[in-house]
């Protein structure tokens, strides 16, 4: 099994984070697993474009850039406009239904949710839309394990109990479209 993400959009959007988050729940808190990661963003890092790439995998993975993605979530139409040309017909396009608006005729599974709407109207922080589209996608790929995920919330956030609980709140929501 190897499943290769790309997560984009623009800076601020915590994808960076994100990320962090699933190479960390693979690597260090689910068995037998091993991931990469490799992140490009603006050098002005707020509202540039920034894309992080990650690899899970049963097995060593020997490259760590993805060149055909299984699964991508663009949460600004910079990203999507950038990756469109790369969909395959297998490939899973999540997308932010406020920020993004696909390409008619464009190949891939497009799964469109208001991520940012929810993450503010339903968990209260407008920082969580990616938790929530990440939790949407481990629960369609079935990629990880939710507590694998938060052990590394836990570890990535260390003594920032508050940004734990709101990113498990964001995380049960995606868990459950």
């Amino acid at each position: 099994m190897k499943t290769q993400i790309v997560l984009s959009g623009v800076g601020g959007q915590g994808l960076i984070s994100t990320g962090e988050i699933l190479g960390l729940a693979a690597s260090l808190f689910e068995e037998d697993m091993y991931a990469t990661l490799t992140a490009s963003y603006g050098s002005e890092t707020r509202g540039t474009f920034t894309k992080t790439d990650v690899i899970i995998s049963d097995q060593p993975i020997g490259y760590p850039n993805i060149d055909t993605p299984d699964v991508i979530l663009c949460l600004a139409q910079v990203a999507y406009d950038r990756y469109v040309d790369k969909f395959h017909d297998d490939t899973e396009v999540y997308y932010d239904t406020d920020m993004v608006t696909p390409k008619e005729g464009a190949k891939g599974d497009h799964i469109g949710f208001p991520f940012r709407t929810m993450s503010i109207e339903k968990v209260g922080n407008i920082q969580t839309a990616n938790t929530i589209a990440l939790g949407l996608i481990m629960k369609r790929q079935g990629l990880l394990h939710k507590e694998s995920v938060m052990k590394a919330f836990a570890h990535r956030f260390a003594g920032k109990d508050k940004v734990i609980a709101v990113n498990e709140k964001a995380l049960d929501l995606g868990l459950s479209l």
